[in-house]
């Protein structure tokens, strides 16, 4: 081979290698792409394994059938548990469903088990887009896309039943943020127009998120508007989101006054230690590395050292608003601030300590190999994890045997029967059993919570105390001790046989008053007549 030869082979050996390296688009899209297909994986698996919704659900089943009842026009007030609970929550998901179902004649359990992973699989994209304009970059936004997708439990509360309601207040709070913040950056139609809706939206899918984006949008308009043009646009935002939702609280407010309202806001976890709950969200870990803490720890300080102040102020702004959803929320800015920590910070340390910098001059993003590899591993074991998790979250939907047990009581007992299902889960609100039975049995639960928020104000966390001792009851006598504190009456005892002491089930079949009319491995029913 003559030189000539040589120095063309090679030339074309240069050309070849720089063509297999990606561009930075191509770089998005593989990593974009690779991340949509895990982050489906995961928030469907759990649903094709439990046959059923996830956790919650049952009072929202409810208020979806009412609607059919009502032809669409907004009830006073929705059927579930026979207690006259105002129809006060934010229907855009009931009617979503209520539509879906009787276009496609799906059933509304099904539409429940699904349509929540759907709509929260369409928030990564819509997280993409926000966190492309906050970060300055579409890689960045892409790696940050990486976190939110697959970090374990930070979709569980979007994909279970109750996510009906949770998924699309998150899916438009991230689209509201996204179109608010062009519209103070650029102004125009369309971005006051699609801030408007998304605002709107929001409001009408989760009265918690409607306040977290109002609170995340004066956060905005702080850091990224302060001219009287952007004050403007956020006025006629505000008062075009009050138009837009007026339907829904108009109708509320004319049934009921403002005192739903007045009672919900009185049952957040307002009193929950505030910087306990924030470090307790930074120091969350998995279950083998501790890959998301040190994300972000690193990012929270290459953050503020580059001052990022926006993400800083939002990550703590939810733990001021609204203590109770606070993670979820925190979770965005966490994300962001865990890309940085992955994009700039990992990349400034190796260049530090590099070698020669100037003979080999730092690459492109795209470019870096190893770093690829390193995101490639992260996404892979958080995947993992995310798997696992979802392993856990299979075990929070009712079992086949639970659902066989209430459809022996809605078939064999009269429809004024109450009933005392005891579980032992002492936190009322997460307890899959008790919210479904009165949904599935169409009969009273005399230790359901969920709906005595828009009814009880102050008084809803007696209730709620009262609810979480007698699942801690291990006798007979116990259980009459609490009837008579509390004044709540019963027909029938339902034990959930795994999460009771077995003391009590001897001591009711002992006692001459209870009476086992349905039994087997997994629920025992017993009838209660007086002395």
């Amino acid at each position: 081979m003559n030189l000539l030869g040589f120095i063309q082979l090679k030339t074309e050996m240069k050309n070849n290698k720089e063509k297999k390296k990606f561009t930075r688009d191509e770089w998005i899209i593989l990593f974009l792409g690779t991340t949509l297909l895990f982050g489906v994986i995961a928030r469907f698996f759990p649903g094709i394994q439990a046959g059923f919704p996830l956790n919650d659900g049952g009072m929202f089943l409810n208020m979806i059938r009412d609607l059919r009842a009502s032809h669409y026009v907004l009830p006073a007030v929705t059927s579930y548990n026979n207690l006259n609970i105002p129809y006060a929550y934010p229907p855009f998901g009931f009617y979503s469903v209520r539509l879906l179902s009787d276009i496609f004649n799906l059933s509304e359990i099904t539409l429940l088990r699904w349509l929540p992973p759907t709509v929260n699989t369409l928030s990564i994209l819509a997280f993409y887009a926000l966190a492309s304009l906050l970060l300055v970059s579409r890689r960045r936004g892409a790696v940050a896309a990486i976190f939110y997708a697959l970090t374990p439990g930070a979709s569980a509360w979007f994909i279970m039943g109750g996510g009906v309601t949770r998924s699309f207040g998150s899916l438009f709070m991230l689209l509201a943020l996204y179109w608010v913040y062009r519209l103070f950056r650029d102004g125009g139609k369309l971005e006051l127009v699609l801030s408007t809706l998304f605002c709107s939206l929001t409001v009408l899918s989760h009265p918690e998120v409607g306040i977290h984006t109002a609170a995340s949008c004066i956060l905005l308009w702080v850091f990224y508007g302060r001219t009287r043009r952007t004050a403007l646009y956020a006025f006629i935002v505000a008062i075009g989101t009050l138009v837009v939702s007026a339907p829904w609280w108009g109708s509320v407010l004319s049934y009921h006054g403002f005192a739903p309202f007045l009672s919900a806001l009185n049952t957040g976890y307002h009193n929950t230690p505030k910087l306990r709950a924030m470090f307790s969200a930074i120091t969350e870990s998995q279950t083998v590395l501790p890959i998301l803490v040190i994300s972000r720890i690193v990012g929270i300080f290459w953050g503020l050292w580059k001052r990022k102040y926006f993400l800083a102020a939002w990550l703590i702004l939810p733990y001021l608003v609204e203590p109770r959803s606070a993670p979820s929320i925190a979770f965005y800015p966490f994300c962001m601030l865990m890309a940085l920590a992955l994009t700039d910070a990992l990349p400034a340390f190796v260049d530090y300590f590099r070698k020669d910098a100037a003979l080999f001059p730092k690459p492109e993003f795209n470019e870096r190999g190893w770093l690829n590899i390193t995101l490639l591993l992260i996404m892979v074991y958080l995947f993992a994890e995310t798997s696992l998790y979802g392993f856990k979250l299979v075990n929070t939907s009712l079992s086949l045997a639970d659902r066989d047990a209430m459809a022996w009581i809605k078939q064999n007992t009269s429809s004024g029967s109450y009933f005392l299902p005891i579980t032992g889960v002492q936190s009322p609100e997460i307890d899959p059993f008790v919210e479904w039975f009165p949904t599935l049995t169409e009969r009273r639960s005399q230790t359901t919570i969920q709906g005595f928020e828009w009814l009880l104000g102050p008084k809803f966390y007696e209730r709620y105390a009262d609810f979480a001792e007698v699942q801690i009851c291990k006798t007979a006598v116990c259980i009459a001790e609490w009837t008579k504190r509390t004044g709540i009456n019963y027909q029938y005892i339902v034990l959930q046989k795994s999460g009771v002491d077995k003391k009590l089930l001897v001591s009711l079949d002992t006692a001459g008053e209870y009476k086992t009319v349905y039994s087997t491995k997994e629920v025992t029913i017993y009838s209660f007549q007086a002395p």
